[in-house]
């Protein structure tokens, strides 16, 4: 055997014992997950890859995706609800084909969505990735090609890929394939960020390729072991509050008789049973968030709005604390399971907005998760509103006396007094900074696409007629 030739081997052998080691400490440590995206030429040997790290690794913990263009329930729901669907849990290293890159660069290299469309398209897959690293994953970008030349020398640098993928895009032309040149090179300019660069990676010579590989991913593998979040780092943070209390500004006198409430309440509901009939409904779907102060009848309001609805076709979740599995993953993938098919409707009581309220307050979270999930949740809505769904979110407001007189109402009721728990009372004591936090969700996250309704709950009977008639009043706007 030549030198060379025994010298790649040995190198080889040694980084699989190193990877192996590597993979059962990042699994103990409950670091990460790794993802690895390869794209490039089909022919630079991705498959190969593969196949020769999981020959190499405990394959229970390695997560494989391959994406193709999306088909069925998939062309109709937000573009990242099937990528986050499938991420690798916390200690895992998970292999990306293709991933969320491909769909974009085919449909602007084909023509058909526009340059600035594109670039949008970038942007949302940047912030993305941005918002993976910070919650603890390592992003890695492979781009394999078959140039020739020391890639070595490229090994620490992130450079525009040259060359395309040959079977996925053998319908395109030859203009078309110097389209995607362009695309993959405008893809590497946007979204080479701190924690997820393009990496160059020659393929021509298949044991360079693999050494290369394996030690980027025993790199990214041992930094994760090394390193803690970088919320976590103590670095200096300043934080502008909203200057408007929005609280203040309802009229908390409000009130409705029995019997027009009684009125009011069947005319909403049989105007909601006939929208959600409608046949436009199908191609739609309805995400209801309730938010509010505790006491304040999110449930009773909740019930009235689902009692006139086919069970069969809506959700009611809970929001409760994450499990310590989702704790370490992303803070939206588990609301991004649960939201609404097209013809369906989810509601959430309490919801993602947990992040900046109760685990600001309670500190949960840190100053830069909490501040950081403003955008993050707006990216989120967004996604849905332009995959049809309608977005429509409550915050309840009562006073602090009424809710004092309510809590004393549980306390006292057999039939109620299960609603009441210490956290009830320990909450109570933090009513300033949970005003604040809710003037701060308001300011931040009131948007056209998905805007805030605050409604004074202070007369539960007002409060359930306000929400029926904004849910029906949109589903009108919405579907005439």
């Amino acid at each position: 055997m030549p030198d060379k030739a025994r010298s790649d081997k040995e190198q080889l052998e040694q980084l699989n014992e190193q990877l192996l080691e590597a993979q059962y400490e990042l699994r103990k440590a409950g670091k990460g997950p790794i993802l690895l995206l390869i794209g490039g030429n089909d022919f630079a040997g991705k498959a190969e890859v593969l196949d020769t790290f999981y020959g190499w690794l405990d394959n229970r913990f390695l997560n494989t995706r391959a994406f193709p263009l999306p088909r069925g329930l998939e062309q109709q729901m937000p573009p990242f609800w099937r990528y986050f669907r499938t991420l690798p849990l916390a200690g895992e290293i998970g292999f990306y084909l293709g991933a969320w890159y491909h769909q974009p660069i085919r449909e602007v290299s084909l023509g058909q969505i526009t340059a600035e469309a594109y670039q949008q398209q970038l942007q949302d897959i940047l912030r993305f990735e941005q918002m993976l690293v910070h919650e603890g994953a390592t992003v890695i970008k492979l781009w394999l090609d078959l140039e020739s030349g020391d890639c070595g020398s490229r090994a620490d640098q992130s450079s525009a890929p040259t060359e395309v993928a040959m079977r996925e895009w053998s319908d395109f032309d030859g203009d078309a394939f110097d389209r995607v040149r362009d695309a993959v090179r405008q893809a590497s300019d946007i979204t080479s960020a701190e924690g997820a660069p393009w990496i160059q990676v020659d393929g021509a010579e298949s044991r360079a390729r693999d050494l290369q590989i394996g030690r980027l991913l025993l790199g990214a593998i041992r930094t994760q072991l090394q390193s803690h979040l970088p919320d976590t780092a103590g670095r200096p943070h300043s934080w502008i509050p909203s200057a408007r209390a929005r609280l203040d500004e309802l009229d908390y006198g409000q009130q409705l008789d029995k019997d027009e409430y009684q009125q009011q309440l069947d005319h909403y509901q049989n105007l909601l049973r006939t929208l959600i009939r409608h046949p436009d409904f199908a191609h739609r779907s309805l995400l209801l968030v309730f938010e509010g102060t505790d006491a304040a009848g999110k449930g009773g309001t909740i019930r009235r709005i689902t009692q006139c609805l086919d069970p069969r076709y809506f959700r009611v979740h809970g929001t409760r604390a994450p499990t310590d599995e989702e704790r370490l993953q992303p803070y939206l993938m588990r609301f991004w399971r649960r939201i609404p098919a097209p013809g369906t409707i989810v509601v959430f009581d309490r919801s993602y907005y947990g992040r900046v309220l109760v685990e600001r307050v309670e500190g949960f979270c840190t100053p830069p998760q909490w501040q950081r999930a403003y955008g993050e949740i707006n990216d989120f809505e967004q996604q849905l509103k332009q995959a049809g769904t309608l977005v429509i979110k409550f915050w309840l407001a009562i006073s602090a006396q009424e809710q004092l007189d309510r809590f004393q109402a549980r306390e006292n009721s057999p039939l109620k007094r299960y609603k009441l728990t210490e956290e009830d009372w320990r909450n109570r004591k933090q009513w300033p900074a949970y005003r604040e936090a809710v003037h701060d969700m308001l300011e931040f996250t009131d948007r056209t696409e998905a805007p805030w309704h605050v409604i004074s709950s202070e007369d539960k009977r007002h409060g359930r007629i306000q929400a029926l008639k904004i849910v029906c009043e949109t589903l009108q706007h919405a579907l005439k």
